[in-house]
């Protein structure tokens, strides 16, 4: 099927990347990721021949799919090549992160760059009027860009079963998801929000979506090896190893956030001392600064008022930063990654607190406490959800569901 170009201005489809055949997907990968490459490049970088690589990319831009951009001069030999790219700006994708009472929407571009936002309460909490107010946010946003031709839902929570038969002729059933933050369980998620938006949508767990959108355009982009913790209401993590996130049960991400940091340290909800959940979760964080200012405090004003010189809350500041250091340098031992990327709403508490980190990877990383690092992303949900576009990105583009 021919798809005009970023320049005809006409309005192409997610279908448009049906034909895209599997072996050409890994190209497609690396053009999107990493910008223009010429076909010697990209033969070099993939391990084809320019003959395969040629016979793989030409349907490609035939349809539009691919662009051949202005002529350079090859560094080494200065011959003129003209290299490849996505035609990122022709097709846009909505992702929404969804919290226990709000939503967050963007709209980006192929390459995730966002185009449109908005962030607003939740009207209800049931997945059938979530889905109904996912698709007015996008049909908002999208009057300032364009119609997305997919999306992708984030939130805290699994897949509890993927697309299967079911057996004989029937068709196979529907990915069921839980949700423990919207108190939703066995929901056919996908399909329910595929028939609302009116395109193809996935449902991704939020933290898993948060690190491949920074490892393919983040702050990680290019690194093959990171973490990613996120500190909130719960603890998340994430680890890439190689350039694949890996995926962990929802299970495992709760036991790691009540791993012990300091046997004698504060208490958290399940009764165990000192453990991650007890420093960084939001709950404990906001417990210690009512407790010493004798009333209720929101998390920025703890972090503004730490930065004023009060006394408490730079002491909260303090023990967060110190507990996220004994995490990284945990992290960085048991893998051996050596950046740890840190997410969440509480993030803006630690912002400042370099040195108490720095004290804390010292604990626990003796012979070199400089090779692990931190890097932290921005408090606000934007990013999240850009990782769900990211998701849409990644599925009906790069792998072709």
């Amino acid at each position: 099927m021919h798809v005009a170009s970023e320049q005809s201005g006409s309005q192409p489809t997610i279908e448009a990347w049906d034909s895209v055949s599997q072996p050409a997907r890994p190209i497609i990968r690396e053009l999107l990721v990493t910008g223009p490459r010429s076909r010697t490049e990209l033969a070099r970088l993939l391990g084809l021949s320019t003959g395969s690589l040629t016979r793989l990319t030409k349907p490609l831009v035939q349809s539009g799919l691919l662009v051949e951009r202005e002529i350079l001069h090859d560094p080494n030999n200065g011959r003129p090549t003209l290299p490849l790219d996505i035609v990122a700006k022709d097709f846009h994708f909505f992702g929404a992160k969804l919290t226990a009472d709000w939503m967050h929407g963007v709209i980006t571009d192929l390459r995730a760059e966002v185009v449109a936002q908005h962030s607003e309460p939740l009207d209800v909490r049931t997945p059938e009027g979530v889905a109904a107010q996912a698709r007015a946010l996008m049909d908002r946003l999208a009057r300032e860009s364009r119609p997305p031709v997919a999306a992708g839902f984030t939130m805290g929570g699994n897949s509890s079963g993927g697309d299967r038969a079911s057996g004989g002729d029937r068709a196979p059933e529907p990915a069921l998801f839980d949700a423990p933050w919207l108190d939703w369980w066995q929901v056919p998620l996908r399909s329910l929000l595929s028939d609302a938006m009116g395109i193809p949508c996935v449902v991704r767990n939020d933290v898993f979506a948060l690190a491949y959108g920074q490892h393919w355009f983040g702050v990680t982009r290019g690194l093959p090896d990171f973490a990613l913790v996120t500190i909130g209401p719960g603890i998340g993590y994430a680890l890439c190893l190689n350039g694949r996130v890996l995926q962990f049960a929802e299970k495992g991400v709760i036991e790691f956030g009540h791993h012990i940091l300091d046997p004698g340290g504060p208490m958290c909800a399940a009764g165990h001392r000192g453990c991650v959940l007890s420093y960084l979760s939001t709950e404990a964080v906001l417990s210690a600064a009512a407790y010493g200012l004798h009333r209720t405090v929101t998390v920025d004003e703890i972090a503004a008022q730490a930065a004023d010189g009060n006394a408490v809350c730079q002491d909260i500041v303090r023990q967060a930063g110190w507990a996220l250091g004994m995490l990284v340098a945990t992290i960085a031992n048991l893998t051996g990654v050596e950046t740890v990327v840190v997410a969440g709403e509480n993030v803006d508490v630690v912002r400042g607190a370099h040195r108490h980190i720095r004290e804390g990877i010292s604990r626990r990383r003796f012979r070199d406490p400089q090779s692990a690092d931190t890097l932290m992303l921005s408090s606000s949900f934007t990013e999240w959800a850009r990782g769900g576009a990211v998701e849409a990105i990644r599925a009906f583009v790069v792998e072709g569901r």
